[in-house]
């Protein structure tokens, strides 16, 4: 007979986890508290438009890597039709003329040369140091501490082959790290990469990544990946449970053998629990704050070397194609926004006129997200009066229209404004810390450490999520969906 695993959550490393327990043989039973499945990675209709709530690039849709091969194993990506790939990354507008930032390097430098030639040191410095991330693919055989030193091997060649970065970039943010640019349209183009207050490894990273020829956009966005997903896991004979919100994890003589529902109180019992919630939400809710974990409480309290992110997500509807225009446009605003004592005077616009799947009628959508860190503010304001929320919500979505306004004048009649998703929202729907959307990011000052996977003092429970693995999104989440099963299959002394 199988042995049963239930799983607490329908992310991607929730689904993930399913469909590699179903591969080997144990029967899985998934329940996930909202209504439907995908966690973070998920999307919402409003007013005849589809807002996409997650993925704006994904790492995996390049052929041959190790995270392509579990979307494709998941049946997340099925084929090369589903991924578009984008000539540049970003756009931005400086005195009249558009500059690009390119998907490949040769262009980057290129173009960054022409722009500016007395930065060429710092653009030659730039280059070899996203050189050196393009050829870092994350060991996804086995979990790390299955790992011999066989499977560290290639990593460790790339090292050897590519080098190290900038050594003096170790402990910079990326706003630090920008200030060696001295044209104002380089430091434009790369402020859209990533928010300026993270380490300047995060830009060399992502560079990296949508340089190597990775980092495409999957047809239809994000309901549309994980609905393939919950597809493949229901066809491999998984059973999934929406708006069955599990209250607790069930602990006997120190081991986990179910859980109780939270809506009939009814008690599901199996051989293996895994969760691929929130952190905060098993350490504190399921597990009743009974167990700790010093490696998630050293994140916790130090938010100087580990940050995480959040922000507030604003939608348009456009009725317009938007077909003539750049995909994702960096501008900086002529007048500041403050969320409490958040100062916001760039943003990226992106646009979402290079997927069919989002153009309709002649319609589509831009959205812009803001980078803070209110969420206490947010909180208080709601407590306070949903108006008062409400109305800064408006304030928020009009100075956005504003300044979209002055970029692409010629939408004046054409834009509306469609929804506003505050760090409340993805807290509320996804149940995710502070609303975040992407787990702890070291920064330079510390070492890069990965969880194990299990909480001290409890068998049988074990972890997936990005929360594990740093710096979180959706294929680490992955990838850690994938390790907690090969963990149970070894405790089985199964094949894997």
């Amino acid at each position: 007979m199988s042995k049963k695993v239930i799983i607490i959550g329908s992310g991607v490393s929730g689904l993930v986890a399913g469909i590699y327990a179903r591969l080997g043989g144990l029967d899985v039973e998934l329940f996930e508290s909202h209504s439907v499945a995908g966690g973070n990675c998920t999307g919402w209709n409003r007013k005849g438009f589809h807002i996409d709530g997650c993925i704006q690039w994904l790492t995996g849709t390049k052929n041959g890597t190790g995270v392509n091969k579990i979307w494709r194993t998941c049946g997340a990506l099925v084929d090369e039709s589903q991924v578009y790939n984008t000539e540049q990354i970003a756009s931005t507008i400086y005195e009249g003329k558009t500059y690009h930032l390119y998907s490949d390097l040769n262009k980057i430098e290129k173009e960054f040369l022409a722009i500016s030639p007395e930065d060429a040191v710092a653009i030659r410095k730039l280059v070899k140091n996203i050189r050196i991330f393009q050829n870092l693919n994350a060991p996804v055989d086995k979990p790390f501490e299955q790992m011999s030193l066989f499977h560290f091997i290639p990593l460790l060649w790339n090292l050897i082959v590519s080098g190290k970065p900038d050594k003096r970039t170790k402990s910079m943010t990326i706003g630090e790290y920008l200030e060696d640019f001295k044209s104002p349209i380089i430091r434009q183009l790369l402020f859209c990469v990533f928010p300026i207050v993270l380490p300047a490894y995060a830009l060399f990273y992502n560079l990296g990544i949508r340089t190597s020829g990775d980092g495409g956009w999957p047809v239809g966005g994000s309901l549309a990946f994980i609905k393939r997903m919950r597809q493949r896991f229901e066809e491999l004979g998984g059973r999934i449970y929406l708006s069955a919100a599990v209250d607790k994890i069930i602990i006997k003589d120190d081991t986990a053998v179910g859980v109780k529902l939270k809506n009939d109180g009814r008690e599901v019992y199996a051989d293996y629990i895994i969760s691929a919630v929130d952190i905060s939400v098993l350490l504190n809710r399921l597990l009743d704050g009974k167990y700790s974990d010093e490696y998630f409480e050293t994140r916790y309290a130090d938010t100087q070397n580990y940050m995480i992110l959040t922000g507030t997500y604003v939608s348009l509807g456009v009725s317009s194609d938007l077909e003539k225009y750049p995909h994702n446009v960096y501008i900086q605003t002529k007048n500041s926004l403050y969320i409490n004592n958040t100062e916001i005077k760039a943003f990226n616009i992106k646009l979402y006129n290079f997927d069919s799947k989002f153009v309709q009628n002649g319609k589509t959508v831009i959205t812009v997200l803001l980078t803070e860190n209110e969420f206490d503010f947010w909180m208080a304001l709601k407590e306070r009066s949903i108006e008062e929320y409400r109305a800064e919500k408006e304030r928020i979505a009009n100075w956005i229209k504003e300044n979209v306004l002055t970029v692409f004048p010629e939408l004046e009649s054409k834009l509306e404004i469609l929804d506003v998703a505050t760090p409340l929202t993805y807290h509320k729907y996804c149940n995710s810390y502070r609303g975040t959307y992407m787990s702890f990011i070291p920064s330079g000052k510390v070492k890069m450490k990965f969880h194990k996977g299990m909480i001290k003092g409890i068998e049988n429970l074990y972890l997936a999520g990005q929360w594990t693995i740093p710096v979180g999104g959706l294929p680490l989440a992955a990838i850690s969906g994938k390790f907690a099963v090969q963990r149970i299959l070894t405790a089985e002394k199964k094949s894997q």
